[in-house]
């Protein structure tokens, strides 16, 4: 019953793809049917082509990444780990602890 049921629904949504009109492209939209930037209707976008605003968010992004940098952070470390030696020292931990708990 489930199995008909699941079967019945994915017909019904691939019957509904391939049944979709293919009308003609927008007059906005190019011919894969992207729309330019500029030639986006106007009412309802947000889209812009002021170059000056472009630049503002240049400016910022750039403001940003320079903020991002100027971290710490973000420093590569002035010295490379080992990690053997990392390991070496955990298991020379667990010993000593290991053996301080052991009475014999």
């Amino acid at each position: 019953m489930r199995r008909a049921l699941v079967v019945t629904a994915l017909l019904a949504a691939l019957g509904g793809c391939v049944n979709t009109p293919m009308g003609d492209t927008p007059e906005w939209a190019n011919a894969d049917g992207f729309p330019a930037l500029r030639d986006v209707p106007s009412g309802g976008t947000s889209a812009t082509v002021d170059p000056n605003h472009w630049n503002a968010v240049e400016s910022d992004l750039l403001a940003a990444r320079d903020a991002v940098q100027a971290n710490p952070r973000s420093q590569e470390p002035a010295t490379e780990e080992d990690p053997q030696a990392f390991v070496d020292d955990a298991r020379r931990e667990v010993e000593a602890t290991r053996n301080s708990h052991n009475p014999y």
